[in-house]
């Protein structure tokens, strides 16, 4: 049990900018399990994120899905904002693999994060924004499945090291070991749980179909931008870094609520 708690606590403080106990001893071994279920934590800072914007301007989604986003990244993203302005910065531009580990290691940000950064952001505040707006009629259950898209950017961060290896031995990836197609399985099945328990209360066929969506937008988010950064990752750099799975976070983030409006707007 000691063990398990630690390697929970490991990857939390890694990516959590409030204060959590430290882990007695420093495990990232099972990453591919439990940074999925982190991302319950995040969404759960969304989700009061969300309220509080709600009490400044009610009945305005925009301030909902601004105060979604801002509590968010103050408590999680950020860190993983820094990996998708360098992965930008890295992996657009023509350059050789040397260069762009210098890139990566360097703090100033260029062109290529600047505006990829941007865009990223205005798209995931104005689909947030809208899949609030259209869900604010429907059950609480599908309101709520909107907040599961902290769950689809980390399980699609702890599919990298599944399909990749890392970059370099010294580099942040390369203490994530011990990742199994299971293990990550179970960590996201787990995580998107109560999400799929909610949406099962639905009236027969409906519910399990409502369900069977969920799950298929979250596993098809994670998978596939998993798979693009992996692949990025690779042609550039030979493997994985830790800013690889920073940018997959944010990005499966902004594919997930940009499917579940193209859904919504259908329902």
């Amino acid at each position: 049990m000691r063990r398990l708690i630690d390697r929970f606590l490991s990857v939390l403080s890694l990516v959590c900018r409030v204060s959590v106990p430290r882990p007695k001893n420093f495990d990232l071994s099972r990453t591919d399990f439990f940074f999925p279920l982190i991302g319950l934590l995040a969404a759960a800072a969304a989700g009061i994120g969300a309220a509080l914007g709600a009490l400044v301007l009610p009945g305005s989604a925009l301030a909902a899905a601004l105060g979604a986003l801002g509590l968010q990244y103050y408590a999680f993203n950020l860190f993983h904002l820094d990996g998708l302005l360098d992965s930008a910065d890295a992996l657009l531009p023509a350059v050789d693999r040397e260069r762009c580990f210098a890139i990566l290691k360097d703090s100033r940000i260029g062109s290529y994060a600047f505006a990829a950064g941007l865009f990223v952001i205005a798209v995931k505040a104005l689909a947030l924004a809208e899949a609030i707006r259209l869900a604010s009629g429907s059950s609480i259950a599908i309101r709520l499945s909107i907040f599961a898209y902290p769950v689809a950017g980390r399980a699609a961060a702890a599919f990298v090291p599944l399909v990749s290896k890392p970059a370099k031995k010294e580099v942040l990836g390369s203490s994530m070991t011990g990742f199994s197609p299971l293990g990550w399985a179970a960590g996201s099945a787990l995580a998107l749980s109560p999400f799929g328990a909610v949406l099962a209360l639905g009236p027969g066929a409906a519910g399990l179909a409502r369900v069977s969506i969920f799950y298929i937008v979250c596993t098809a988010s994670a998978c596939a931008v998993g798979l693009a950064l992996s692949k990025a990752y690779r042609a550039k750099l030979g493997g994985f870094t830790g800013d690889a799975l920073g940018a997959s976070v944010e990005l499966a983030e902004t594919l997930f609520l940009v499917l579940g409006v193209a859904i919504l707007a259908r329902l």
